[in-house]
């Protein structure tokens, strides 16, 4: 299992995934906490319900939730996880029409050569 972060502004939620298509998935299970859709050979995206900045703050020191607050062009953004088997179904996800395309993707700093399907200035 694998993950990342996707950032949005206020308005961001899990809701904004619901009506995707997800090409070539084989299930998609909804509810209120996570959106999981399934693919051949048991591959997977899991998207978990948003998380708000007081939430994620906890998750930091101080000084570096600041610092990295700096990076978010929102002031009040929106954090979902997203787990994943492997890289070609999270490049599926990113790549899938109507993906928003004004959220930000937290890898942890782990190169995964998503710049050419999405601007790397999206990218921390």
């Amino acid at each position: 299992m694998q993950w990342i972060f996707l950032i949005g502004d206020e308005a961001f939620t899990l809701k904004n995934f619901s009506k995707m298509h997800f090409k070539d998935s084989r299930k998609i299970i909804i509810s209120d906490d996570q959106l999981e859709v399934r693919y051949d050979n048991n591959d997977y995206v899991v998207l978990y319900k948003e998380e708000k900045t007081n939430d994620m703050k906890n998750e930091f020191e101080p000084s570096a939730f600041e610092e990295y607050m700096l990076k978010l062009p929102f002031d009040d953004p929106r954090w979902i996880m997203v787990r994943y088997s492997n890289i070609s179904v999270l490049r599926s996800l990113l790549s899938e029409k109507g993906f928003p395309t004004d959220v930000m993707i937290d890898c942890d700093g782990v190169r995964l050569g998503l710049e050419d399907i999405v601007d790397e200035s999206r990218i921390i």
